[in-house]
């Protein structure tokens, strides 16, 4: 059984739950005023869109916390649907015509690098690399590891006696972590990892249960262990969250 002094707290569940309540009624509200004639049906090109969908998945994941999918998201729906609102309204938007896109493609690269900076600026002060390193002891506090590699990379094995979790930053770098010479204490262990053009690799051992919560932007999750051995009672579990733009995060 999972010790419940680890859970998630009442308060975000909260605010995750309101927030999806909230959600619904604001869908429900729009198909409703749409069948009672109470909004413009121009307006359904622009809502029942597919950039509006990056728009809402970038509000979610602002409801989540995940700043950097935030502004990916939001950012580049706020790009697609420019052009959508300006066929919809024309003369809304001087100078936004169908070429809008394919003018304007560049501004994609700068909505990613103002998302990789506000990550960088305000993140948690941690350990942080801008060039090639090698650790067999990485700098940590009551178990934790707080690892962030900037145009570089790191390799570390974790010595510490008992992994308590923590958070790991790869921004165009990489970042090796090895836990095989660690355990996981009972209950939920939960280990931030945040890549954005960048990768994270982890060595963990084959009877260690882990559970993915990722939020992926052309990137992915992968375990590539060879074998599993988990135990017949899972009572420690790591959970890796966090987000992956263009970035990518295995298991070994």
């Amino acid at each position: 059984m999972m010790d419940s002094n680890k859970s998630v707290p009442v308060n975000v569940i909260r605010s995750k739950s309101l927030f999806l309540a909230l959600l619904l009624v604001a869908i429900g509200m729009i198909f409703l005023s749409f069948n009672f004639g109470w909004l413009d049906p121009s307006l359904k090109r622009i809502i029942f869109s597919w950039p509006a969908l990056f728009i809402l998945i970038g509000l979610v994941s602002f409801a989540k916390r995940h700043f950097t999918g935030f502004l990916f998201w939001f950012g580049v729906g706020l790009f697609f649907i420019v052009p959508i609102i300006a066929k919809a309204y024309p003369g809304l938007f001087v100078g936004v015509d169908e070429n809008f896109t394919r003018n304007y493609w560049p501004l994609i690269l700068i909505i990613i690098g103002v998302a990789s900076i506000f990550k960088i600026v305000f993140a948690k002060k941690g350990n942080t690399c801008s060039h090639c390193t090698k650790s067999t002891h990485p700098q940590g506090l009551n178990g934790r590891i707080e690892r962030k590699v900037v145009f570089g990379g790191s390799e570390n094995i974790f010595l510490d006696p008992v992994f308590e979790g923590g958070s790991i930053e790869a921004f165009f770098g990489g970042i090796v972590l090895d836990l095989r010479k660690t355990t996981l204490p009972e209950g939920e262990t939960h280990l931030r990892v945040d890549a954005v053009f960048g990768g994270v690799t982890f060595y963990i051992p084959d009877d260690w249960v882990v559970s993915a919560k990722l939020d992926t932007v052309l990137g992915g999750f992968e375990d590539k262990r060879l074998s599993t051995h988990y135990p017949a009672v899972a009572d420690r579990m790591l959970i890796i969250e966090g987000d992956l733009v263009f970035g990518g995060c295995e298991i070994r």
